[in-house]
């Protein structure tokens, strides 16, 4: 997850909380596929460091492969318009693809976390998280939650913190970036 970095005003409006106004997570479709392509794409371009995907991997794919990862383990926080905000992606040891990471049994592993840049700061990524955490408690059965953060991003860490992850003395070194460590943390779920 790049650096959360809070706005200044708020010119294009907010709720009483700050955060954008109807403010929703969904769980994306195949039908999502072309909204889970644009946030993809521009999350790569944004932060083409903070993730294990680069950008000429995606930037190519056919709506048939962007269908088939558009699906019920991608989560898509959207405003009152349904203007896409953020993303996140849960797997399990059962629905993960392979990506050279695999969730223990019994976890849940959060991949892919991203918000845009003009609503960072503004509660999407605790509406996020707080619907990865629901989504493995009532319907994958998982005991615990777990992520992978660059050992760097101080603020992604404290957003973590904040939602009961911990870290765990683990890590994974950046299949792309020699010397680049994911730290992994982990929260039970209750």
């Amino acid at each position: 997850m790049p650096s959360p970095s809070p706005r200044a005003g708020d010119p294009g409006g907010s709720g009483p909380s700050g955060r954008p106004p109807g403010l929703h997570v969904v769980r994306l479709t195949p039908d999502d596929w072309r909204s889970y392509a644009e946030l993809r794409v521009a999350m790569l371009r944004d932060a083409p460091d903070a993730f294990w995907t680069r950008l000429e991997d995606v930037e190519h794919r056919t709506e048939t492969q962007w269908r088939r990862s558009s699906g019920p383990g991608t989560l898509q926080a959207r405003d009152g318009h349904g203007a896409p905000l953020g993303t996140l992606t849960v797997f399990t040891e059962e629905t993960s693809p392979a990506l050279g990471i695999r969730p223990g049994p019994g976890d849940a592993l959060v991949l892919a976390v991203y918000v845009i840049p003009e609503a960072r700061g503004r509660g999407v990524v605790d509406a996020l998280l707080d619907a990865a955490l629901t989504l493995a408690r009532e319907e994958l059965g998982a005991r615990r939650m777990v992520l992978q953060v660059n050992e760097h991003n101080h603020a992604a860490r404290r957003v973590y913190e904040r939602h009961g992850y911990a870290l765990t003395g683990e890590f994974l070194q950046h299949p792309e970036r020699p010397g680049a460590r994911d730290l992994e943390m982990a929260r039970p779920v209750w």
